[in-house]
């Protein structure tokens, strides 16, 4: 199914102008008159990060956040207590891990669920969910290992993914881990991480994921990827719009804190 219609009504979008010509939120209801439900359950994917933050307090007994979720609260309060099939595996089978005391030693819960969450998105069935998904991966870890490298923490415990990308992250004490060669972006992402301002960093970061993304469409003019790629760049200008003057400080010390805290997924 093409979406022609739909995608000829959309407004134009700039690269590095971090003004939205439109909500996340109104996409998506101008969407619903055309999306097929295999492709909406597709774009649903990219905002299980916030179902992950809701589980996460639930099961820590904590209060819930207020979160436009995947799943409706009630869901994922009735999944942590009983999990069955309402929810994807991935997320079912963490849910029995952590009240069974099984999670992978040494990582946070949080870094757990981010690495089964992208192990999942690669076994999509759509083309580009497969390939951003890798992609994002990889820049993230790459972050994470330069930031655990210039301060000297361990860099494999830090590191998700079981890929070869991530593998020569653990294993490589070389500059560029070895990996400049097979992977031409790494030169640049080592060269942002030098700056010192962290916004800065994060703006050319995700001015990479915006290029990955036209590109990854860029001889596809009406199929749901060049849809799926318009909302993941709208919501980075979401992201962005966000980061005004007045909330600079709270989003220096957010970042802060991920670092800190090592690698967790960061809804685009």
């Amino acid at each position: 199914m093409d979406y022609i219609a739909f995608i000829a009504g959309l407004p134009e979008m700039a690269r590095g102008e971090w003004k939205p010509p439109l909500s996340v939120f109104d996409f998506r209801e101008q969407l619903k008159d055309y999306v097929r439900e295999k492709d909406r359950q597709l774009l649903d994917l990219f905002f299980l990060p916030r179902d992950h933050v809701q589980v996460l307090r639930l099961l820590r007994k904590e209060k819930p956040d207020v979160l436009q979720t995947v799943f409706p609260l009630q869901v994922l309060e009735e999944e942590v207590i009983a999990p069955d099939d309402r929810i994807p595996a991935y997320l079912r089978h963490f849910i029995t891990d952590f009240k069974e005391g099984h999670l992978e030693e040494g990582l946070l819960p949080e870094n757990v669920l981010s690495w089964r969450y992208y192990d999942y998105l690669q076994q999509s069935g759509n083309r580009l969910v497969r390939e951003y998904a890798a992609y994002s991966l990889n820049l993230k870890n790459l972050e994470v290992a330069l930031n655990a490298r210039k301060h000297g923490r361990e860099i494999a415990r830090e590191i998700v993914g079981a890929n070869a990308f991530a593998d020569a992250l653990r294993a490589s004490g070389s500059r560029d881990f070895g990996l400049s060669a097979d992977y031409p972006y790494v030169e640049q992402v080592i060269a942002i991480m030098e700056l010192e301002d962290l916004v800065e960093r994060e703006r050319r970061l995700d001015l990479m994921l915006w290029d990955f993304l036209e590109e990854a469409v860029k001889f596809e003019y009406f199929s749901f990827e060049r849809v799926l790629s318009y909302m993941l760049r709208l919501m980075l200008l979401e992201r962005w719009e966000r980061m005004s003057p007045e909330t600079g400080r709270r989003v220096f010390m957010e970042l802060l804190e991920r670092f800190r805290q090592g690698f967790q997924f960061k809804d685009v």
